[in-house]
């Protein structure tokens, strides 16, 4: 199994490895820690807290290359004798039958796996939030709460994030080519599932939580409506879709989703922008100089908010 690392605190990493140690049904998995250049290491972590750890832990230290990298880096170097792999990102946990749960799936003829996730803070969990009703898939009888995917998975997951990576387990000698995309700066993950769920004969899922995510160092997350974090990843969410139509051609109504997208982000840098000018707060220009290179056409919004006479009011 896989653990990109990147942490100021101990904390994460041992709550993630702890919980690989909680499953249940199954025996204990190797782990391939990709220490993406931390500011906290991740192998006197490991050693203080796990002893034994040289049987079921490696740890390879690498150069920054972000999540994505990592990812590859550890898939690249996965033992030979892999079957299945597993995703946990060093902020999360699983719960106890996560992996019993997606081995019955795998061993009953899926080839990918994913199940329920919520965070803390959230009151319900991600199923719930984006109206994901696991009834309409058929339910299997191997355990409680399995089902076979159907239908559509686009746009699911790549406007709803359905897929939370923590939660995927897949078959290696079907889907062990795959490599996340580097040139991505965001939505790497979702264009992973698109293309694993595309290329398995049947996908599993787990309707109940098994993912419990954490609070750790995110670089998707974070920011306050119309602060230098929001602006900064407004952009990057510009040059995403500005570049995913093109990664699945042969899907045209994701090119619909794409021009949606664009079209609320327009509004969104727009509206953060003359928020901070009316409360005289500096400009991040390089965030929205990037803005700009994704997607120029967002000026074009700005420029009709004058008119509206709430534009950027909050």
């Amino acid at each position: 199994m896989v653990i990109p690392y990147y942490q100021i605190s101990a904390g994460p990493l041992v709550r993630a490895v702890s919980s690989i140690l909680e499953q249940r049904g199954v025996e204990r998995p190797m782990v391939l820690i990709v220490d993406d250049a931390s500011p906290l290491p991740a192998s006197p972590i490991i050693a203080g807290h796990f002893p034994d750890h040289h049987e079921f832990i490696r740890i390879i230290v690498q150069k920054n290359g972000g999540a994505a990298n990592a990812r590859n880096t550890a898939l690249d170097n996965l033992p030979e004798n892999t079957t299945y792999v597993a995703f946990l990102d060093s902020d999360d946990e699983w719960t106890p039958d996560h992996l019993a749960n997606a081995v019955r799936m795998l061993e009953g003829g899926c080839d990918f796996y994913f199940a329920g996730h919520k965070r803390t803070e959230w009151e319900k969990d991600k199923f719930a939030m984006i109206g994901f009703d696991p009834d309409k898939h058929e339910c299997v009888e191997s355990g409680p709460g399995l089902y076979e995917y159907a239908g559509d998975f686009i746009f699911p997951v790549m406007d709803k994030h359905l897929v939370q990576t923590s939660s995927v387990v897949y078959r290696k000698d079907t889907l062990g080519n795959l490599r996340f995309p580097e040139n991505l700066v965001l939505g790497e993950d979702e264009v992973f599932w698109v293309q694993a769920m595309r290329a398995s004969r049947k996908t599993g899922f787990c309707r109940h939580v098994e993912v419990r995510m954490g609070k750790g160092v995110n670089i998707s997350q974070g920011g306050e409506w119309g602060d230098e974090r929001s602006i900064q990843l407004t952009a990057q969410n510009m040059r995403y879709w500005r570049q995913v139509a093109g990664l699945f051609p042969e899907e045209r109504q994701l090119e619909t989703l794409r021009k949606l997208k664009l079209k609320e982000l327009r509004r969104n840098l727009a509206t953060s922008v003359l928020h901070r000018l009316r409360r005289g707060k500096r400009l991040p220009l390089r965030h929205i100089a990037a803005g700009t290179s994704a997607d120029p056409l967002w000026l074009v919004t700005l420029l009709t908010f004058p008119f509206n006479r709430n534009a950027g009011k909050t």
